[in-house]
């Protein structure tokens, strides 16, 4: 009997972490999927559309490396504000913070710049029919992006395509 046990806890352990692997995959997958679009142009075009689109959200265009397919881009909005625990002035104002709680100053606050910053990597899939992938990450400390903003952000690429080839036309 305590074999049978032994053999249903391992079992089921392996089936627990297996089920954890799969769902990490996932999230990886899903992600992936949000970040990237495929484009029936080729890498120069593509690359084109995406310096403007960048350019007409008001990014700066940080890197630029057409050999790797590679744009990074940042930006400035608005402001993050951080409170820096400096830490007390002087014995007394210690004593005080560990016997009455006090928190010491209130001009121990941040006010910072919110710096955003995207990268985009560009690759051909094929070149029988052209098809080129553009994948995009956006960092801002540690804040998450909807679905919404990529989709916005794909659309902003679609239009700087689409102005970039009826110019050439």
């Amino acid at each position: 009997m305590r074999n049978i046990s032994l053999s249903l806890f391992l079992v089921t352990g392996f089936l627990l972490v297996g089920c954890g692997a799969g769902i990490s995959d996932r999230t990886t997958a899903v992600k992936r999927a949000i970040e990237t679009r495929e484009y029936d142009v080729d890498i120069k075009t593509l690359m084109n559309a995406s310096v403007g689109a960048f350019q007409d959200l008001g990014y700066t265009i940080d890197v630029l490396n057409s050999d790797y397919g590679l744009i990074t881009g940042s930006r400035t909005q608005g402001t993050q504000t951080v409170k820096v625990d400096t830490g007390p002035d002087s014995i007394i104002e210690g004593i005080g913070a560990i016997l009455f709680g006090f928190e010491g100053r209130s001009d121990d606050i941040l006010i910072t710049p919110l710096k955003l910053s995207a990268t985009i990597t560009i690759k051909e899939i094929s070149s029988n029919p052209l098809i080129s992938s553009l994948r995009v990450n956006f960092e801002s400390g540690g804040k998450k992006y909807s679905d919404l903003f990529f989709r916005s952000f794909f659309a902003a690429i679609d239009q700087s395509i689409f102005l970039d080839t009826s110019i050439e036309d």
